[in-house]
């Protein structure tokens, strides 16, 4: 059974590669409209699985009236790579920035059409094999999953964080092209060719459409950036010293002396200098700032940094790196802190706001708790906390103070220590809650949503 209709199995497993992958690559964009990450997985899911059940359903009630099922095969599969270059490479600018349930609505509206074209090919894939004593359905699912498995591998693993999102996308659309052309019939197998070689030489015409990689194809800088690389946690970008993820500004190497970033050191080291030399843990590499201003205590650094992209960026922006008091690890923050059984004199952590998944976990009780274990009996906890409203304030502030006695506030920064400190403490205006794992309250406050 497994060599029968082969041409049918790979087109079927390409074409079903090439949905995991526009999946992955729409969860991903999707993320920075919503509010938590579960709501771009739960959009996602949610009009995939409806566009796959509403496209085979209809191809059950038609599939007696379609003569030829290779043909139309064939030209959805040209029709979703259509539709992907056109519409899902563009979707960051297509989105408008809405609430929540429009950006649901909106969402759900540009990819139901890829959907129902891609839930008609299982049924179609089925019913172009050739009639066997045993039934084939079972052997048509297998093929379509594997090739969605290697999809989704392939996307979230190589495509995405080496390429960018664009390429995958029209890695993707390739994909699909390949299955037609593998599927049409020898009279029409033109057309698949044709469509290809046209998208080709538009989209190594626009350079930006086929990568997004640190350098373009003259190897040279990308146009008007200092640094430029896509990464696992977003595009990194350097323009006139300033470091943004995803067009986000994370912060700027010609920031003063009193903004927060630096700040936070001062503030969490000043009362330490009398036990002579520090031992610190920097959470969040960014520009450096904070670093740089620890370095002009008497310690010495751990800098903890989850992207390694970052810390390429960092090191075309400032040096700071490559003084022998810091060493660097490449790690998730949380992580190393349950890992590494070291006691620091202080923990500074300077990292991107709580919305953001990978860093909204350090703002929690349950990391509170792990750094408060992690730090010396007169040690001092540092936490950047931009300032966005009474509430969000609050939240930090009360969960906080679930493992700190003390809790002081500077500028946008949080200060906790176990031991008191010569400083005026936070007072708390809005009613107790507290940030977790298991209940992220945090998010919402920042954002302003009640």
């Amino acid at each position: 059974m497994k060599f029968i209709n082969l041409s049918v199995q790979l087109a079927l497993a390409l074409s079903a590669a090439s949905a995991l992958i526009y999946e992955v690559v729409a969860t991903k964009m999707l993320y920075y409209y919503f509010t938590e990450s579960s709501y771009s997985i739960a959009t996602v899911l949610g009009v995939f699985l409806f566009g796959l059940g509403v496209g085979s359903l209809v191809i059950y009630y038609l599939l007696n009236r379609i003569k030829d099922k290779k043909l139309l095969f064939g030209v959805l599969q040209i029709l979703i790579a259509l539709y992907a270059v056109l519409v899902l490479s563009n979707l960051l600018d297509i989105l408008p920035k809405l609430s929540t349930f429009g950006t649901f609505l909106t969402s759900f509206a540009i990819l139901l059409v890829p959907t129902l074209f891609l839930g008609a090919i299982f049924p179609l894939a089925g019913a172009m094999f050739k009639k066997e004593k045993r039934d084939v359905i079972g052997l048509v699912y297998s093929v379509d999953l594997f090739g969605a498995i290697i999809g989704s591998l392939v996307a979230g693993f190589l495509l995405i964080p080496q390429f960018g999102v664009e390429f995958a996308t029209i890695f993707g659309a390739i994909l699909n092209i390949i299955s037609a052309f593998i599927i049409l019939s020898k009279k029409i197998k033109i057309l698949p060719v044709v469509f290809l070689c046209i998208f080709l030489v538009f989209s190594f015409s626009v350079p930006s459409l086929v990568t997004d990689s640190p350098q373009t194809l003259n190897n040279e800088p990308k146009e008007g950036y200092q640094f430029y690389a896509n990464s696992p946690y977003g595009l990194v970008t350097v323009k006139d010293n300033c470091l943004s993820i995803e067009g986000r500004t994370q912060c700027c190497c010609d920031w003063t002396e009193s903004t927060s970033e630096r700040m936070m050191a001062a503030f969490a080291l000043e009362p330490l200098e009398e036990h002579g030399n520090l031992q610190v843990l920097n959470i969040g590499l960014g520009c450096g700032l904070t670093l740089e201003k620890a370095l002009e205590f008497n310690t010495t650094m751990e800098v903890v940094e989850i992207n390694e992209q970052v810390v390429n960026a960092n090191r075309v922006m400032t040096d700071v790196l490559e003084n022998p008091r810091v060493n660097l690890i490449i790690d998730d923050g949380l992580h190393y802190l349950r890992t590494n059984n070291r006691d620091y004199d202080s923990i500074l952590i300077d990292i991107e706001n709580p919305t953001v998944a990978h860093s909204s976990n350090l703002y929690t009780v349950d990391a509170f708790n792990i750094i408060s274990d992690s730090l010396a009996d007169y040690g001092t906890f540092s936490l950047w906390s931009y300032y966005s409203n009474e509430r969000y304030l609050d939240i930090l502030y009360y969960s906080l103070k679930e493992i700190f006695p003390f809790v002081y506030s500077y500028q946008g920064v949080l200060l906790a220590s176990k031991q008191k400190l010569d400083q005026l403490e936070y007072v708390s205006s809005t009613p107790y809650e507290i940030n977790t794992i298991e209940r992220n309250t945090l998010t919402d406050a920042y954002l302003g949503i009640s």
